[in-house]
């Protein structure tokens, strides 16, 4: 199993010491959120920062959009992937998504009159940005003509550090965006599920994988959790009773049932049912975060007995 954390937030000197903390700590990878949230800032801009404040994690944007030219054009999504590349000295992880299926969301970026298109259409536009990527870091000339992009021999230089490049994450949850998932990503990323949930979908991937005739075992597979860790059963049920109320939902929300949450006992044993689940990597998100206790908690108690 494999830790990563997710990050986000606009202080920038927290992030700093939050991101130098991790990877001191040894979790495996970093993320930091991209969009035109008020909670983050440029992703992109930050992953920069991110690549030259830490040594060791793999980084990422958590996730970061293609189903627009504006937000991001395959060309200019290419050239800032490699560009982060080389500043981590190959340590990114392009992790894409499709975008949440809700009314807010859609109006959230068409405020910004940056068009929202339906799933299916949303979906298919990351499968054809995926082709251009991977096509874009040969360094090649290239000469695509699909439905939505048209490039007549572009050339993207210089490629990457990794090869053939990064690896391509897609977060994925509707049964469409699942099989671009499994025809043309190198992972595949859920978000709040229970071990339960993760499994069903994970066996609709493994099925997918195989008619893909892609080794299902090679492939790997995260799920975005919080974690309310505490050193105590009253430090942790304390935490919890924190969170909610930063959260604003109740102590029997459905998105509990989703999290790390308790002693570092509790939060081992939750984490071997989603071993047991088929996930390959967990991306964590800590409630005290910016702070750092629990994930240094975490690492002590957790990762370090992993």
């Amino acid at each position: 199993m494999s830790f990563g954390v997710h990050t986000w937030g606009t202080d920038v000197a927290a992030l700093r010491h939050y991101w130098r903390r991790a990877d001191e700590l040894g979790f495996a990878c970093i993320t930091y959120g991209d969009g035109l949230w008020g909670w983050t800032h440029d992703g992109w801009t930050m992953l920069g920062a991110l690549a030259e404040l830490t040594r060791r994690a793999r980084l990422g944007p958590a996730v970061t959009y293609c189903f627009d030219p504006s937000s991001h054009h395959p060309s200019w999504l290419a050239k800032r992937a490699v560009t982060v590349d080389h500043l981590s000295g190959g340590r990114l992880d392009l992790r894409l998504g499709v975008g949440a299926e809700d009314p807010a969301t859609a109006a959230a970026w068409r405020r910004h009159a940056i068009p929202y298109p339906d799933a299916r259409t949303r979906v298919a536009l990351a499968a054809e940005t995926v082709e251009i990527l991977e096509r874009l870091w040969t360094g090649e000339p290239v000469s695509f003509e699909g439905r939505f992009y048209t490039l007549h021999d572009a050339r993207l230089e210089p490629p990457p550090i990794q090869k053939p490049g990064p690896p391509i994450w897609l977060a994925a949850m509707s049964p469409g965006a699942l099989g671009v998932a499994a025809r043309r990503a190198s992972g595949w990323e859920a978000s709040y599920l229970t071990p339960d949930a993760f499994a069903r979908r994970w066996t609709r991937v493994r099925n997918l994988l195989d008619r893909a005739g892609r080794p299902w075992w090679e492939y790997r597979r995260s799920v975005e959790l919080d974690v309310v860790v505490g050193v105590t059963e009253d430090a942790a049920d304390r935490a919890r009773r924190q969170f909610c109320a930063a959260r604003g939902i109740e102590s029997d929300a459905a998105l509990l049932a989703t999290g790390l949450i308790g002693t570092p006992d509790a939060v081992r044993a939750r984490i071997a049912e989603y071993a047991a689940a088929g996930v390959t990597d967990l991306m964590l998100g800590f409630a005290d975060f910016p702070d750092v206790g629990m994930i240094e908690l975490f690492a002590e108690r957790v990762l370090a007995r992993a």
